[in-house]
């Protein structure tokens, strides 16, 4: 679900911005689809790095090793939690 989220996310976005002058757009639609791309991007680091290695830890029931896992994935999703607030910020700023 979180991947067909991001296609449709970041479809409609860059839909958003090519339907008028790039130049013209505020800068919070800028912000907001560089922010959007980093997230993007931390995501997928989180799926094919920490997440595999998690799975194959619990299938393992290694569980040191999945609490490693799981050490590495929470800050990085607080981190991607904190860039969307401030891409929510940036578009309420820079309208």
């Amino acid at each position: 679900m979180v991947w067909i989220s991001i296609a449709l996310l970041l479809a409609s976005g860059f839909w958003m911005l090519s339907m008028t002058d790039m130049k013209l757009a505020p800068k919070g639609w800028h912000a907001m689809s560089g922010l959007g791309l980093l997230m993007c991007l931390i995501f997928a680091h989180i799926w094919f790095a920490p997440f595999r290695r998690l799975k194959a830890a619990v299938a393992l029931s290694d569980w040191p090793a999945a609490g490693k896992a799981l050490g590495q994935i929470h800050p990085m999703v607080l981190v991607n939690f904190a860039i969307g607030w401030v891409a929510v910020l940036a578009v309420v700023v820079w309208r």
